[in-house]
Parts: structure tokens; sequence; C-alpha cells
């Protein structure tokens, strides 16, 4: 690439997935992340590679309930990750025009490939934490650029899935992966478009 050429940004897709496969329940409930059992360090240990991807990102693109989970929690916390996410701005892809609480909240006023291709043209990669079916929509229209799951030991049986109707296969090359002492792994994939 000349010097005269700008790398687009990328569009980081950061979620949890059952071991087969889905993002939440069919209502939408994530109950299911935190066990009992779960051991404080690795739990830790994933906060802590969380938290070095939002150093290196510039916005945060979410659906509107994911929005509506997430705002009460971080915009309340004064914790490292909290910080770090209330500064960025975040861009709530909703057909309402809800109010926005949230710092550096905004709706996002066009269509989902056209906000998303304007957000790519600017500096910084673009992270989004969900909700399931706004992944749904980016990952049909094949917008995510990597993929970071944290696939939890856990099987749900039923709800909304990631890649639920593609309308053809989408292939996916490694980037990394690490595994956790409570049986997390968490997989990094470039997407292949």
């Amino acid at each position: 690439m000349s010097p005269t050429e700008k790398s687009r940004s990328k569009l980081i897709l950061l979620m949890s997935a059952s071991l087969d496969g889905f993002l939440a329940r069919e209502a939408g409930v994530i109950d299911w992340l935190s066990d009992e059992g779960e051991s404080p360090e690795a739990g830790a240990a994933r906060h802590e590679g969380n938290l070095e991807l939002l150093t290196r990102v510039g916005t945060i693109v979410l659906g509107r309930g994911a929005y509506d989970e997430m705002s009460g929690a971080w915009s309340s916390s004064d914790s490292p990750m909290a910080r770090r996410i209330n500064a960025l701005p975040k861009v709530v892809f909703s057909s309402s025009e809800p109010e926005f609480d949230w710092e550096n909240s905004r709706r996002a006023g066009g269509p989902l490939e056209e906000e998303i291709g304007a957000l790519k043209a600017e500096d910084g990669d673009i992270v989004c934490f969900g909700g399931a079916r706004f992944a749904h929509a980016l990952a049909r229209a094949r917008l995510i650029d990597e993929y970071r799951l944290t696939v939890h030991p856990v099987a749900l049986g039923a709800g909304l899935p990631l890649w639920h109707g593609l309308p053809e296969p989408q292939r996916f090359a490694p980037i990394s992966t690490t595994a956790y002492p409570d049986g997390a792994v968490v997989h990094a994939l470039a997407a292949k478009n």
C-alpha cells in the first residue's frame, strides 16, 4: 500500500457463543454466560484481552437491544473497561428514535451497509458487541471483517444463532485461538469475503 492510500478500518464482532452455536436464548436472554464454578482467573484473562482490543478501536456499534442492556451498567461503572467503553463513540442501529442517555451515543441514520461503510472509512477499527439479531444482520450482509467469538462450555439446545439462513457458505481464516482453564475458548477469525 502506498503512503497516499488509506487502509479501511475493520469491523470486529466481539461476542460469546454457546458450544452449540447460540448467542442467546430465543428470547434474547444471556443468563447462561456466568457459571458458579467459573474460574475468576479465566474471566479476568478474557477481560484483559477485551480491554486490550478496546484500546485499538475508534467506535462501538450496537443494536438497540444491546444498547438497552449495556448502557445502564457501563455508564454507572468506573472500571477501566467501563471508562474506555464510555469514552468511545457508540453508533446504535435502531428503527425507533430513542433518547440516548449513554455518553457519546448516536442513532445510525442510514441503511446498515451505508453506515458501516462510512464508519470503515474513518480512522480506527470498529467493535460490535451485538445483540444477536444485529450481529446476524451484519453477518448476512458480510460486513464483519473479524470475528472474536468466546465459545463457552455450555449447550443451550435452541436460541438465537449467528449464522442462521446464510444465502451461501461463509469461510474464515484463523487468526488465533486461546483456551482458558474453565473450558472457554476465544477464536479470532478473519472473514474471507
